[in-house]
């Protein structure tokens, strides 16, 4: 039935406008700014949306780089690569904390400086200082585990949530903020038609009241769609498809990021964007996508959903 209420809503949108009588669809984020030619993903802003974060990367994508932007006067700058970023190590899925002061990312890059780059991914961040940014920190455990640690989001009390593959259990964990100490992970079990199902690029919403991650449905079309899940006292709901606005039918949709008061998603696509249709057999680049999450969502739960 929720399926149902979702799906006749988000396709009621279509042909709805907002107050500025635009579709309440996706669109581009950034347009040949911020998605450009080459492959982005992964999308973080600070609470008044006039700085983000993002990744970019060769079109081999054997380099990736976190990537800055700023809105001035209404305009985004020419995007700069993060100092610490420079593609000697796989640096990805920034995210901002909701003060702005420390940016959290995934990265390869070793534990002692002149070492060799770690097979495995581990959480690391850096602090704002000032207009630059410290050297990469890596807090140990239990935000990192002796396997891949990768793509994490933080709610305004400080829990993380992140994919995990310690213990050989690979899925989204978190990790709760309790007396100024992250405390041992835990798994988060998401649920698609009553059975247990693999999830990835959790962002969780400031408040944790629901969470956005990407899913492969072994009933839909294959490739990454993002689904919602509601918390209820620590309860998960089934996870419901974002729907049309949001997902595409033929293309990977993924790596979801949330506004600070949690009314926009960012999310990644490999729809045709910037560069249009690529020959079959060719990953497609990715671009960055804006929707106005909070009305989709709001419309939706007033019909039960």
């Amino acid at each position: 039935m929720k399926n149902l209420i979702l799906s006749v809503y988000v396709l009621s949108l279509l042909t709805c406008t907002t107050t500025h009588k635009e579709p309440i669809t996706a669109q581009l984020f950034g347009k040949e700014i911020i998605s450009s030619e080459l492959p982005e993903f992964a999308t973080s802003l600070n609470a008044d949306r006039t700085e983000v974060f993002f990744n970019r990367t060769l079109p081999d994508r054997s380099e990736m780089w976190i990537m800055q932007s700023k809105l001035q006067n209404g305009v985004w700058t020419e995007a700069q690569k993060l100092p610490f970023s420079t593609g000697e190590y796989l640096d990805v899925d920034p995210f901002l904390t909701p003060d702005g002061n420390r940016l959290y990312f995934s990265s390869t890059r070793p534990l002692v400086e002149g070492d060799p780059e770690q097979e495995e991914l581990d959480t690391w961040y850096v602090e704002r200082q000032g207009n630059s940014w410290s050297s990469p920190i890596n807090p140990g455990a239990p935000l990192n585990s002796d396997s891949t640690e990768i793509f994490v989001s933080m709610t305004n009390s400080g829990n993380a949530y992140f994919v995990s593959e310690s213990d050989g259990n690979r899925g989204i964990k978190v990790s709760r903020m309790a007396n100024g100490s992250y405390q041992p992970m835990e798994p988060v079990i998401l649920k698609l038609r009553g059975e247990a199902i693999y999830a990835s690029n959790p962002a969780i919403a400031y408040d944790e009241s629901f969470i956005i991650v990407a899913v492969r449905d072994p009933q839909g079309n294959n490739t990454p769609d993002l689904f919602i899940s509601w918390n209820t006292n620590g309860m998960w709901s089934e996870l419901e498809n974002l729907g049309p606005l949001v997902n595409d039918p033929e293309y990977a949709d993924f790596a979801p990021g949330i506004s600070k008061d949690n009314r926009y998603l960012y999310f990644t696509s490999e729809r045709p964007g910037i560069v249009q249709a690529v020959e079959e057999g060719i990953r497609p680049p990715s671009d960055l996508y804006i929707v106005d999450l909070a009305q989709i969502l709001s419309k939706a739960k007033e019909q039960g959903f």
